[in-house]
């Protein structure tokens, strides 16, 4: 599950928001990642040095880190999603290529490419191997939303040998099918608007509506992957548009709610309870990472800085994941 917009605010501000609907408790932190943070593949123990410090939501695992997105201090944002039983990965490392397992691609992608175009240079030197996520013990089934600072937006889908780019031009993506369905899908929802509908005459009879709201009679309302995406292209195609930043990120909330998925309500097969962990937002030109989690509707925020980006090992900044209230008396 999880559900990603990419929004453009009045002032030119750019940014990436999702949600992270899981299982099994991830329990990740804010964490920024270092430049000449070096790490070894778990394919076949090459090491990669990163040359650009970035801040996502991640934490360490074993002698590692799992990230699952951020933006990076040139302005390259990403997000990882589900995508089961359509992610395909190779059986062994290919010699002359870099070689990932899938949960690694973000710590290479943000730790050395600086726009989307780079991405797309570089992609094609990249080798998918399908290795299980340290603690979860599955080999997770992604793809990934990626951004920068020109409005870029584009997807990967690793549905064969070859890694590719796709353009997205509807700046949503959430979970399988792939993303040319979602896309044709929207095409069912031509009638979905904003404007409330007219009173209609049937015989001598005009049936007025009941009350606001009957454009949006037929907007799809439950978790599958194809809702969650006609819903969530819907409202960020017509929510005002945000002056800038600050208001962007709120924007993003309140896109993002419609689509959050509370505890009890989408249980797996397994009797787990697969629910909206946290809501990350990522903003491409101030290099900020904004971070919710399920218990605390406050929002936290990391800066790259100047001194950060001086930093030479990781840092965790622990979110406060109780609920808070402000005290008005």
């Amino acid at each position: 599950m999880c559900t990603s917009i990419f929004t453009k605010t009045k002032d030119n501000k750019h940014l990436l928001s999702r949600t992270m609907d899981f299982s099994f408790p991830l329990d990740p932190s804010p964490t920024y990642m270092p430049r000449n943070y070096t790490w070894v593949s778990e394919v076949n123990e090459q090491s990669f040095t990163n040359s650009l410090g970035f801040v996502g939501a991640g934490r360490l695992l074993g002698s590692s880190y799992f990230v699952a997105d951020g933006v990076n201090e040139k302005g390259l944002s990403i997000a990882e999603l589900y995508l089961p039983g359509e992610a395909t990965y190779q059986t062994e490392a290919e010699q002359g290529k870099k070689n990932f397992a899938p949960h690694e691609l973000i710590l290479w992608i943000l730790g050395n490419c600086a726009t989307v175009e780079e991405v797309a240079e570089h992609i094609k030197e990249i080798n998918l191997v399908g290795l299980k996520a340290p603690m979860l013990n599955i080999i997770t089934p992604l793809h990934w939303i990626i951004t920068d600072e020109s409005g870029r937006c584009v997807i990967i889908e690793p549905t064969e040998k070859e890694l590719k780019i796709k353009e997205n031009p509807v700046g949503t993506m959430t979970n399988t099918p792939c993303f040319e369905w979602h896309i044709n899908n929207l095409r069912n929802y031509l009638h979905v608007r904003p404007a409330q509908y007219e009173p209609a005459s049937f015989g001598d009879y005009v049936a007025l509506p009941f009350s606001q709201g009957t454009g949006t009679m037929g907007l799809p309302g439950g978790y599958t992957p194809p809702e969650r995406f006609v819903r969530a292209a819907f409202f960020k195609e017509h929510i005002d548009q945000a002056q800038d930043e600050a208001t962007g990120v709120t924007n993003a909330y309140h896109i993002l709610a419609t689509v959050r998925i509370p505890k009890g309500i989408v249980v797996t097969s397994e009797g787990a309870q697969d629910y909206s962990q946290y809501v990350g937002t990522m903003c491409n030109e101030s290099r900020s990472y904004y971070f919710n989690s399920y218990d605390n509707s406050q929002i936290a925020k990391v800066t790259i800085t100047d001194d950060l980006l001086e930093v030479d090992k990781p840092i965790t900044f622990m979110a406060d994941k109780i609920e808070t209230f402000k005290t008005l008396n």
